[in-house]
């Protein structure tokens, strides 16, 4: 199950919610990806939360400030693909509960070591409900082309994030697929809960 988690999407992704830098006039969608950075940066550095004791409320309030402004449901959806439409509700409950678990379990640990990179906004794209929000995250002797895919469901929500050419939702899609077809949906899910519970356990110690 190691492999269910992109080293190098999840980590850009993670870094990616760190820090902007200023940059030529945006749009709607390109305000919603600054706002949720500002938001995160906020919490980070707010010296209430640098004593260890408060570090569960530190995850709780950057876990609520990402989950304004990711759509879950449409990633897990996209990530799963034919196979979403064959399930209940219910299941499409759940596999969406797995699916915002394990990216949160996967980003809380790296989200608390910003070290100050930034992310560099460099235009956007509308097309109906639809958007792209394109950046460059920023390091030392490194520059990273990182994309937010958005739709418009009450307000403008990150589906997708393309990293390098790279797409977080592709590239869980085809780990998904290659699962189900050499066990079973069923299968899939009972991964998703032991590598979930392992990302928590860890986070515990």
């Amino acid at each position: 199950m190691r492999k269910l988690i992109p080293g190098i999407v999840t980590g850009a992704l993670v870094l990616s919610l760190l820090w902007v830098a200023a940059e030529a006039r945006a749009g709607e969608p390109t305000e919603t990806i600054r706002g949720v950075v500002n938001e995160v940066i906020g919490i980070l550095t707010d010296p209430a939360f640098q004593n260890p004791a408060r570090k569960p409320e530190l995850r709780r309030r950057i876990k609520a400030a990402v989950d304004r402004r990711f759509d879950y449901a449409e990633m897990a959806k996209r990530s799963l693909g034919p196979t979403w439409r064959r399930l209940s509700g219910a299941q499409q409950r759940e596999f969406t509960r797995l699916f915002a678990q394990l990216l949160e379990a996967s980003y809380s640990d790296k989200l608390e070591h910003y070290s100050g990179e930034i992310v560099k906004f460099l235009g956007e794209t509308q097309d109906g409900e639809f958007a792209e929000v394109r950046t460059v995250l920023v390091r030392r002797n490194d520059r990273i082309p990182m994309n937010y895919r958005l739709i418009h469901r009450s307000g403008w929500k990150v589906y997708d994030v393309v990293i390098e050419g790279v797409s977080l939702v592709n590239n869980y899609r085809s780990q998904f697929r290659r699962i189900i077809r050499q066990q079973s949906y069923s299968g899939l899910v009972q991964r998703l809960r032991t590598k979930v519970r392992e990302l928590q356990q860890r986070r515990a110690h």
